[in-house]
């Protein structure tokens, strides 16, 4: 029973994939919020902001990435990203895009979760997410970030 217990780990262990690098899920992040932008009814530019994003245990290295814009239907734009990220296989983690004051939808994907939000009252929508902890080499264009 020992022997197999052994040899069942060591099978899963040498099939499991290695963490990709952090340079992917940026890549991942920034393409998918690419998407997401246009995919809504925005009336002026957004206002991008890249942060650090902190990571449990010091594992790795995480960030996030959000974008603010003013938007012609905030809740419009909520139910449109959601549906874009429906189609794209994300996991949805919060659909609250019926929600009357902030319509909100929460996804989860392999490398980063994001999240958008609509805010009716201002006329606004932050459309914001973060990558998994990970290792590897940072992009040039995070490294100051």
């Amino acid at each position: 029973m020992k022997r197999l217990a052994i040899a069942l780990l060591l099978v899963t262990g040498c099939a499991s994939e290695p963490r990709p690098p952090i340079s992917a899920a940026l890549s991942d992040l920034e393409a998918a919020l690419g998407r997401a932008l246009q995919a809504s009814s925005l009336t002026g530019p957004p206002v991008r902001t890249p942060g650090n994003w902190p990571c449990d245990f010091g594992e790795g290295e995480a960030f996030q990435l959000e974008f603010t814009a003013p938007a012609r239907d905030p809740r419009a734009t909520v139910v449109a990203v959601g549906e874009l990220w429906r189609r794209e296989g994300l996991t949805i983690q919060m659909d609250r895009t019926q929600h009357p004051n902030r319509p909100e939808v929460v996804v989860r994907g392999r490398l980063i979760e994001m999240s958008v939000h609509g805010f009716p009252e201002r006329g606004t929508v932050w459309i914001a997410g973060n990558t998994a902890c990970l290792d590897g080499e940072v992009p040039e264009a995070w490294r100051d970030v």
